[in-house]
């Protein structure tokens, strides 16, 4: 088997130009007379050392893209779980985004490349619904935080300019300059205390 590698290893080998023109006539053999030597010992003496070689190195390579098919089954097999794990806890998480934004549709979110990109992300449904939407949004508080105003000023005139009492010590001013740039979590207080009947000024 050394021997038969020797051999191939010589004839695949480019020859030394100091031995040059050592072969009968003087001159070196050409490309073609290698390759007919090389094809001949394949073929013939060194038939199966050569075949068993070329099996080895098919072998290997082979058990390599096994394994990589394999980590890529893996991969995709646990990509699945986790696909089908977060598509069965959309529908409860749609209840609790409703509890906050009742007017929250899932699927008709769904068809908003930007809250279907961020969901796919990672992002929570009421977080992206809200980063979406954060315009629509905080225009909604401050138009109930107008309407409660109104209707606390009306009822301050129809009872003579007297307190409410079930308002009494309610009254509450938000001071940011900027009302584009509530928190989500202080846009559902505000409409909660709106909702409780308290005046909200911006």
């Amino acid at each position: 088997m050394q021997e038969a590698s020797e051999r191939l290893g010589q004839l695949t080998r480019p020859e030394d130009p100091a031995q040059a023109g050592t072969h009968t006539g003087g001159t070196a053999p050409d490309a073609g007379e290698r390759q007919e030597d090389f094809e001949e010992l394949i073929r013939g003496r060194y038939k199966s050392d050569f075949d068993a070689r070329v099996k080895k190195i098919l072998d290997g390579r082979l058990r390599g893209l096994r394994q990589e098919v394999t980590d890529l089954r893996q991969r995709e097999k646990l990509r699945q779980v986790q696909i089908q794990y977060y598509l069965d806890r959309l529908p409860e998480q749609e209840k609790q985004v409703r509890m906050v934004h009742p007017e929250f549709r899932l699927q008709k979110e769904m068809e908003n490349p930007r809250f279907f990109r961020l969901v796919q992300a990672g992002v929570e449904p009421r977080e992206a619904y809200e980063m979406v939407h954060r315009r629509e949004l905080t225009a909604k508080a401050m138009h109930f935080a107008a309407q409660a105003a109104a209707r606390q000023a009306v009822r301050v005139v129809e009872s003579g300019g007297r307190r409410i009492p079930e308002n009494a010590g309610r009254s509450a001013s938000v001071s940011r300059p900027d009302p584009g740039k509530l928190t989500s979590r202080e846009l559902a207080d505000i409409r909660r205390r709106v909702m409780d009947g308290e005046k909200i000024s911006f």
